[in-house]
């Protein structure tokens, strides 16, 4: 019974921190508060009652319009709502490497897959990833291994500082020196500071190898899709593409199985050892 309790709590769990990320994905732009006020429509302003609020089901029930002034509403609102809660619920099936306990791991794993699913918005929306968002990231990732490294792997906290906070800034300066050879060489930005500050977050949750193979992953990742994507003619051929959502599916995909396994799947696609 329990086996099918955690999928249905998750799935529902995840879909409410999704239709969070709708509110906080709106209201970023707009510089209002994500707690106050409560939701309302964009366009006529009123307040959304809570039955009218029901993450996936409700968008369905008032058929992608508004209760009051019957403006459309974006399907994009279901779609982050169904997508987060099918990410979180996958989280089930993850390799526990953040802790060697089970739950542990699934309570520090949700947490990061919705800091990735914030930031990748945010990103989409406004080619920026907010330093409020890659602070609160980067200060949760450092406690969570600051309590969890020592319980369960019995670390000490200078090594944890080292691994997960002095090793991030060393990765933080390395990746900068690296962006601007790079940009020196093809004349133009390669990476923006954006995505160093959000490699240097993931690092505090991953460490700096997870945060390495993140960021290889993301050039394979961000290749393909965006090649995709202008074959598709969805982008325009030179126009700016956000990384940070290729990013948050490499340190996902990290996130669920480890960078032990992405090293693993390289050599054997590359026929090294």
């Amino acid at each position: 019974m329990e086996n099918v309790l955690y999928p249905i709590f998750l799935f529902v769990f995840g879909s409410s921190i999704g239709s969070f990320l709708n509110v906080y994905r709106y209201r970023y732009p707009k510089s209002i508060s994500v707690i106050y006020p409560r939701s309302f429509c964009p366009k006529c302003k009123e307040k959304i009652p809570w039955f009218f609020n029901i993450p996936i089901i409700s968008w369905f029930l008032l058929m992608g319009k508004c209760n009051f002034c019957k403006s459309n509403i974006s399907f994009q609102y279901p779609l982050v709502e169904l997508l987060t809660a099918l990410l979180l619920t996958l989280n089930i099936f993850a390799i526990p490497h953040l802790s060697s306990n089970y739950y542990v791991n699934l309570i520090g794993l949700t947490f990061f897959s919705s800091l990735l699913i914030a930031a990748s918005l945010i990103d989409l929306d406004n080619l920026v990833i907010p330093n409020n968002l890659l602070i609160f990231g980067s200060l949760s990732g450092l406690i969570f291994n600051l309590i969890t490294r020592k319980i369960y792997f019995g670390e000490n906290f200078f090594t944890i500082i080292y691994k997960y906070l002095l090793l991030s800034f060393i990765f933080l300066i390395l990746f900068e020196v690296f962006n601007f050879i790079i940009s020196k060489i093809i004349k133009k930005d390669a990476f923006g500071f954006g995505d160093s500050k959000y490699l240097f977050m993931i690092s505090t949750w991953l460490g700096i190898d997870g945060a390495l193979f993140t960021f290889i992953l993301s050039i394979y990742i961000g290749g393909i899709i965006s090649i995709l994507l202008i074959l598709l003619r969805l982008i325009p051929r030179k126009g700016k593409i956000p990384f940070g959502p290729y990013l948050s599916i490499s340190a996902y995909i990290i996130g669920m199985i480890g960078s032990d396994k992405v090293t693993i799947l390289f050599k054997n696609f590359y026929s090294i050892g």
